[in-house]
C-alpha cells in the first residue's frame, strides 16, 4: 500500500516537471480568477470591474506575467473598489501596500504567492496552514509578509462590513471622520493583530525547526508551528478577550494540517532508517556530513502477455510446418 503511495507521488511529481510549462499557467489563471471573484463578492463596488469578460481577461494577463506583476494587479484592482466607495479607504489602503512593498517585497520578493493564497485561504478556512507552508517552503522574511495579508485581510473585511457608514464620497467634515475611525478600527483590532503575529511566529519557528539536523525535522516544525499559533491565539484571547471561537479555530487547524502534511509528502520525503555518515577531507579540512537518502520507489515492470485461440492455432501451424519441412529435408537427404 505505502510503495503504491510512493509511486503516485513520483508520478505526480514527474508529470509536474515534463508539464510544467501547462501546469504553472493554469495554476496562475486560477489563482488570479478565484482572486478576482473574491474582490468582486466582497468589495465590488466598481461595478464596471465586475464584469465576468474583463475578469477573465486580466486572470489570463496574470499567466503572462511574474508573479509579483500579479499581486500589483490585484492591488490596483483593490484601490479601484475602494476609490469607488470612499477616497478614505483607497487612502488607508495604499499606506498599508506602500508599507508592505517596502519592508517585504524589498527583501524576499519570492514569497509573493503566500500572500496572494491568504485571502483564498480565509475564504475556505484553511488559512493557519499559510504560515506552516511560508515556514516549510520559503524564508523568514514571509512573517512580516504573512503579517501585512492578515491586515489587509481584515481591513477589507471591515470596509465590507461598514460600507455603508463609510461610503460617504463627500469631501468634508464626514472625511476627517472616516479617517478616524478607520484608523481606530485598526489599531483597536486586538484580535486582528494577535492573528497577525500567531501567523509570523509560527513561519519563525517552522523555518528554524525544519532546519535542524534532527530525524523529522519537517513534521516537527509542522506540529510546532501549529501549537505556536494556537498558544498565541488563547494567550491573546485570556488577556484581551477577543472573543476567540475556539471550536473554529481547531476546526480550522485540524483542516490546515492535511494541507501541510501534502506539502511535507510532496517536497520533502526522505528514509531516515537509511542514514549515513560520511566522512573525507582536502587539504584543509575534515569533512563529517550526515547524508539522508531520498525516499525513491522503482518502477515495477511487469509484462502480462496474453495468448488467444487464433495465435495459439497459429503457433502450432508454424510448429506442424517446421516439422513436415524437417522430415521433407530428411527424405531427400536418404
Amino acid at each position: 500500500m505505502l510503495t503504491s503511495v510512493f509511486e503516485i507521488r513520483k508520478k505526480i511529481i514527474e508529470g509536474y516537471g515534463q508539464y510544467e510549462y501547462i501546469v504553472v499557467p493554469v495554476f496562475k489563471f486560477a489563482v488570479a480568477f478565484l482572486l478576482i471573484l473574491t474582490i468582486n463578492k466582497h468589495i465590488g463596488f466598481n461595478q464596471g470591474l465586475t464584469n465576468q469578460l474583463l475578469d477573465v481577461i486580466i486572470a489570463l494577463i496574470c499567466t503572462l506575467v511574474p508573479v509579483n506583476f500579479m499581486a500589483a494587479i490585484m492591488v490596483v484592482l483593490v484601490l479601484a473598489h475602494l476609490y469607488t466607495l470612499s477616497l478614505e479607504t483607497m487612502i488607508v489602503s495604499a499606506v498599508i501596500f506602500l508599507l508592505m512593498f517596502l519592508l517585504y517585497f524589498r527583501f524576499s520578493p519570492k514569497d509573493t504567492i503566500m500572500i496572494l493564497l491568504l485571502p483564498l485561504a480565509f475564504v475556505c478556512h484553511v488559512e493557519y496552514a499559510i504560515p506552516v507552508a511560508a515556514g516549510l517552503l520559503c524564508t523568514p522574511g514571509s512573517a512580516v509578509g504573512v503579517g501585512f495579508g492578515v491586515v489587509i485581510v481584515k481591513y477589507l473585511a471591515f470596509v465590507e462590513q461598514n460600507k455603508a457608514v463609510l461610503g460617504n464620497s463627500e469631501i468634508g467634515p464626514a472625511t476627517v471622520d472616516n479617517f478616524r475611525n478607520i484608523i481606530d478600527s485598526l489599531l483597536q483590532n486586538r484580535a486582528m493583530w494577535i492573528l497577525a503575529a500567531a501567523f509570523a511566529a509560527a513561519v519563525i519557528v517552522v523555518f528554524f525547526i525544519r532546519r535542524l539536523e534532527t530525524a523529522h525535522s519537517w513534521t516537527i516544525a509542522i506540529i510546532a508551528g501549529n501549537v505556536m499559533m494556537l498558544f498565541v491565539l488563547l494567550f491573546g484571547d485570556m488577556q484581551y478577550d477577543t472573543n476567540l471561537e475556539l471550536a473554529k479555530v481547531f476546526l480550522g487547524v485540524a483542516l490546515s494540517l492535511i494541507i501541510e502534511f501534502l506539502v511535507e509528502f510532496f517536497c520533502f520525503m526522505v528514509d531516515y532508517t537509511r542514514i549515513e555518515s560520511v566522512q573525507f577531507e582536502d587539504d584543509d579540512y575534515y569533512y563529517y556530513v550526515k547524508a539522508v537518502p531520498k525516499v525513491t520507489v522503482s518502477d515495477s515492470l511487469r509484462t502480462v502477455k496474453t495468448i488467444s485461440t487464433s495465435e495459439k492455432s497459429g503457433a502450432s501451424f508454424l510448429e506442424q510446418f517446421g516439422r513436415k519441412t524437417k522430415e521433407t529435408g530428411a527424405e531427400s537427404n536418404e
